[in-house]
């Protein structure tokens, strides 16, 4: 088969370009797959398995995500919304020549070992399901587009929503809501939240560092950016910036933050 000799690369989301802009860059031959009809994976609220909601934007700084060699335009926010990004992830393909490599529309059904190369399944636009063998792949299919839903014993009569399935806050008008999760969706949800909702709860199993955007007039994910410190002494340095800008959480009735095993502190940015 004339793609025995090529890479076979699933994915066109921002993961998915990196890996098509690298083979590019090695002259090492690759066909991509993309299920949606443009690159952008999950930043593109218009793909059928996006989660991303309308309010939706990075919890890293622009200059802390870019790719190198493609920044974002200066007329960028800090924290650039999903439809900033789409176009972004766009222009990037477009300035590299990535989806010419790609078939769009198309979804990969199934991969399998066979010999030294991988056998690959996917059906087209028109429904056909074509078999071609690959040196290798490359699966940069995303995390995040089938939702884990909870087995919670008991009973309740409200109306429970995944975060995969919320796009917009209206939803949320003159209800109480219970939010149980404190990542980066649980707060932006949050956020939205408390300006429709009657109540707003929010439900954590640990406690947080929450970490306010910006720190000195900057963001704050750039302080240590290019000075890297050792992982307890940037602890406990961040958790004294924290204390002065965000006081005590436990003084708000929250719980206190806990320390992960790698040293890291788990945190929020909101």
């Amino acid at each position: 088969m004339e793609t025995e000799q090529k890479y076979a690369l699933i994915g066109a989301g921002p993961s998915g370009l990196a890996g098509a802009r690298a083979l590019s860059r090695h002259g090492i031959d690759f066909v991509g797959f993309e299920s949606h009809s443009t690159v952008g994976g999950l930043w593109d609220i218009t793909n059928p398995v996006s989660t991303v909601y309308e309010s939706a934007h990075l919890i890293s700084s622009k200059t802390t995500t870019e790719f190198t060699e493609f920044p974002m335009p200066p007329q960028t926010p800090d924290y650039p919304g999903h439809a900033a990004l789409a176009r972004y992830f766009r222009d990037y393909a477009d300035v590299f020549g990535l989806g010419q490599h790609y078939r769009f529309d198309t979804t990969v059904t199934r991969v399998e070992p066979d010999g030294d190369r991988w056998r690959v399944t996917a059906t087209g636009r028109d429904g056909t399901a074509t078999t071609e063998l690959y040196r290798g792949v490359v699966v940069a299919n995303g995390t995040l587009a089938t939702p884990n839903h909870p087995q919670i014993p008991g009973e309740f009569d409200g109306e429970i929503l995944h975060t995969s399935a919320y796009k917009d806050p209206t939803i949320f008008r003159g209800k109480r809501v219970l939010i149980v999760g404190a990542g980066n969706s649980g707060c932006d949800i949050a956020v939205d939240a408390v300006h429709h909702a009657r109540s707003v709860d929010l439900s954590v199993r640990r406690g947080y560092h929450f970490v306010p955007k910006y720190l000195f007039g900057r963001p704050a994910d750039t302080l240590t950016r290019g000075r890297p410190l050792p992982a307890p002494i940037e602890q406990r340095l961040d958790a004294l910036v924290l204390r002065q800008f965000t006081g005590d959480p436990p003084a708000s009735g929250c719980p206190p933050p806990i320390t992960v095993s790698t040293n890291r502190t788990r945190s929020s940015t909101r």
